[in-house]
């Protein structure tokens, strides 16, 4: 398979039904990803970033604030190929995926409504093709917020780093799967037991982004996107 027979089959499945309980009030009456920065909803950034690389297929599984959702994508884009399916307001991603995969392609990539990242699609499609039946993740590397001390024996201070990059990567989303494969994994119960397995059998692959992140839980995250964003480019050029 190629990189565009993969994108003619592929849907893109946007988890949308999280009640964003630490962003409030912003979310008591909307939705974590109808929330703006600088004038564009997450959710709208996510769909066109997607379109910008001829992936056009879309399904929002949602649970609060649904019709919010439903009402600002049959306005926002009519005209596109997207599903708004309600998957109940306390669903746990697994329970979420299962009720959309009816609607999916037989590829489909797994994203947060609440995260965006600029990676090179047609770079991470590719890493996904490389090899068969391998799931994939995307990971980014985390900074600390604090210095760093080396401290050897006796206490000794041997080295500091002022808020380094650590030898640690953690999960942004853009989970790839097939369908087939995808449906041998229905006996779990929770999506984070599902990723421990993969994980424990070395099922799934880890692809490093090193571009540009942007995930929003937080009002202190939330200021911080709103900066982020004007030097952020979804064009996945990084």
């Amino acid at each position: 398979m190629n990189i565009t027979k993969l994108k003619n089959n592929l849907s893109v499945i946007i988890l949308c039904g999280g009640k964003g309980l630490r962003l409030r009030p912003i979310t008591k009456d909307l939705p974590k990803p109808l929330i703006t920065i600088n004038n564009k909803t997450i959710l709208e950034n996510i769909i066109q970033y997607f379109l910008k690389y001829n992936v056009k297929n879309f399904i929002i599984p949602t649970g609060y604030k649904s019709k919010l959702i439903k009402n600002f994508i049959k306005k926002k884009f009519k005209n596109e190929n997207i599903k708004v399916v309600y998957t109940g307001l306390n669903s746990d991603i697994i329970s979420r995926l299962n009720k959309s995969l009816k609607f999916s392609k037989e590829h489909f990539i797994i994203c947060y409504g609440d995260t965006l990242v600029n990676i090179n699609l047609n770079k991470y499609l590719n890493f996904f093709l490389k090899k068969k039946n391998k799931i994939t993740i995307a990971s980014y590397q985390l900074k600390s917020n604090f210095g760093i001390l080396d401290i050897k024996k006796n206490q000794k201070v041997t080295s500091f780093r002022e808020k380094p990059k650590l030898d640690i990567w953690f999960n942004v989303g853009y989970f790839i799967f097939s369908l087939k494969n995808f449906l041998n994994f229905k006996k779990f119960k929770k999506f984070e037991y599902l990723i421990k397995f993969l994980a424990r059998k070395k099922l799934m692959r880890a692809y490093k982004h090193r571009g540009s992140h942007i995930t929003v839980n937080t009002i202190e995250e939330l200021v911080k996107a709103k900066k982020q964003i004007k030097k952020f480019n979804l064009n996945g050029k990084k």
